[in-house]
């Protein structure tokens, strides 16, 4: 099989699902990661902050540990990314009532604000990528990729 110069200029024919996985799922981050840092820029946020006030916002996480897992960062660049948030005035640490050596994050009034105000752009990007399939089919691509992901924590 001869290799595509890209996967944007390739057909599926042309594509082998074990090999080309990575490939796939790598192209189709970089382009959803353009798009959105594209459509965030006039609110001076990127892709990886917007999913750092997404996850605060809804509850997820409140910790830079658990940040770090949820978006499989390393501490330090989390912690370069927090950095620059707080400078943004959108993130705030404070100190745990239960435990005095841990830092708990939390979205400022402002991030607060900027959640809901960002949220159709982003999901209008997402909608975007998946024109064309079907209610059944979205799900379908989850359940996929969820399993796909779990396949490898096994």
């Amino acid at each position: 099989m001869k290799e595509p110069a890209s996967i944007g200029q390739c057909c599926i024919e042309d594509l082998d699902p074990v090999q080309d996985l990575g490939r796939l799922v790598s192209y189709l981050r970089s382009n959803l990661v353009t798009h959105l840092d594209d459509a965030l820029e006039d609110k001076e946020l990127t892709s990886a902050q917007y999913i750092v006030v997404v996850l605060l916002a809804r509850g997820k996480v409140n910790t830079l540990a658990e940040l770090c897992e949820h978006m499989v960062y390393d501490r330090g660049a989390m912690s370069r990314l927090l950095s620059r948030l707080e400078d943004k005035g959108l993130v705030a640490k404070k100190q745990s009532v239960e435990d005095r050596r841990s830092t708990l994050l939390c979205l400022t009034e402002k991030g607060q604000q900027l959640y809901p105000e960002i949220l159709p752009t982003v999901n209008d990007i997402y909608r975007k990528a998946l024109t064309g399939f079907s209610d059944d089919e979205q799900e379908q691509l989850a359940s996929l990729l969820f399993r796909a992901i779990h396949n490898l924590k096994a």
